[in-house]
């Protein structure tokens, strides 16, 4: 009850500013516990994150139409929240690449998110839908590797064995135990970025019956080696080859190499599956990431690849739009409580027009116009509620 509250305060309010001033704006009015057991719910109740992400996921899957059988998608990133003070638990001195002046420090806390994109289907058409399903703060105890292996293997539980599963990385993240998932889970498909100086090497010759240990993998390959293709629509060129490389041992990848029209910019990503065997249906793709597997289906992981950018997105309205940074709880439980209580509510947004026919006519609004107008619904209900409890009172 508490905990739902404060998604209606974050909703009527348009945004969260802290425990008290959402107590004594809205829940309050609405309630009769006290601020104190507001602190309690996220600081000392029995919460289960996982449960959360579990029921998140649950909720996306029922969203998609039972004759779509083509792939989910996850990917995974993490974001940088800047907080001043050192009474924060597990307040560091981190590394900001992104950072376009003065320091490239800051004082503050890292998170680890996955986010989940599902196909969906209506009536102006197929679209994947995206959102966020869980955080974690990275307290040093545990490296980011594995509190993203850890957060794809709880997403897993609960995806199952039968639906394809495409995971997404930045080139962070294809390398240790984030990197062996993919021989843990036989439907789980990895498409990363990585750097392109990582060593690539054609298929290992055949074997000649000689004595001797025979070949794991070819001569090295260079990116200028690959045959380029122009793409249909778009500036870029685009090749394609199977090869072996350190990053993965004796397993066969796919490497995609793209590089602009005009320029030597290239760019490596690899594909732990073959391209055709990926159930995926183009239509439910924006036409500029379309063009890649329209030019040829070997250049899919590109079309999929760009999914990625929506956890960028999400980080950039959550802490711009749902006060994501803003928190001002000082202990880890109580930190990561709240976020993902703001994440249920920003997902929840996201697919509420898609999970009841009710709020079907909020398709295609961003999530902020979405959460402004069930807000101002939520607020006159309260104002109609407490005007005639006052009424009847007075009189």
């Amino acid at each position: 009850r508490h905990l739902f509250d404060m998604v209606l305060s974050v909703l009527a309010l348009n945004g969260f500013q802290s425990v008290k001033y959402n107590y004594e704006h809205f829940i309050q009015e609405i309630s009769e516990y006290n601020l104190h057991s507001c602190y309690y719910a996220l600081n000392e109740s029995k919460i289960s994150l996982e449960d959360w992400m579990s029921h998140l996921i649950e909720k996306g899957l029922s969203l998609i139409p039972p004759d779509v059988g083509q792939a989910v998608v996850l990917a995974i990133d993490d974001t940088l929240i800047e907080k001043f003070g050192e009474k924060f638990e597990h307040w560091s001195r981190l590394f900001d690449h992104s950072a376009h002046g003065g320091s490239n420090y800051l004082n503050g806390h890292c998170f680890v998110s996955l986010l989940l994109g599902i196909p969906v289907r209506d009536e102006s058409g197929c679209r994947y839908v995206s959102f966020p399903i869980a955080y974690r703060m990275w307290t040093k105890e545990k490296t980011k590797l594995e509190m993203a292996a850890e957060l794809v293997r709880s997403a897993m539980k609960t995806l199952g064995e039968q639906r394809q599963v495409v995971l997404c990385l930045d080139s962070w993240y294809p390398k240790g135990c984030v990197k062996d998932l993919v021989e843990e889970y036989s439907n789980l498909t990895m498409i990363c970025n990585v750097r392109k100086d990582t060593a690539v090497y054609d298929l290992p010759p055949d074997k000649t019956g000689r004595r001797g240990r025979p070949k794991v993998r070819g001569e090295r390959v260079s990116l200028e080696n690959f045959t380029l293709q122009e793409l249909s629509k778009g500036d870029f060129c685009v090749g394609f080859r199977p090869v072996r490389t350190m990053l993965f041992g004796k397993r066969t990848v796919f490497a995609v190499v793209s590089k602009p029209k005009e320029g030597n910019s290239y760019r490596l990503f690899l594909c732990t599956r073959d391209p055709k065997e990926l159930h995926i249906d183009l239509a439910f793709f924006d036409e500029k990431a379309v063009a890649f597997a329209e030019t040829n289906v070997d250049f899919l992981p590109l079309t999929i690849y760009d999914m990625r950018w929506d956890i960028e997105v999400s980080y950039y309205e959550q802490k711009t739009f749902w006060a994501l940074g803003d928190y001002r709880l000082r202990s880890q439980v109580g930190i990561e409580r709240l976020i993902n209580l703001l994440t249920v509510c920003y997902a929840s947004v996201k697919f509420l027009p898609y999970s009841s026919q009710e709020f079907a006519c909020l398709k295609g609004m961003s999530a902020q116009q979405v959460r402004f107008t069930l807000g101002r619904q939520i607020r006159q209900e309260v104002f109609f509620t407490l005007f005639m409890n006052r009424l009847e009172v007075a009189k």
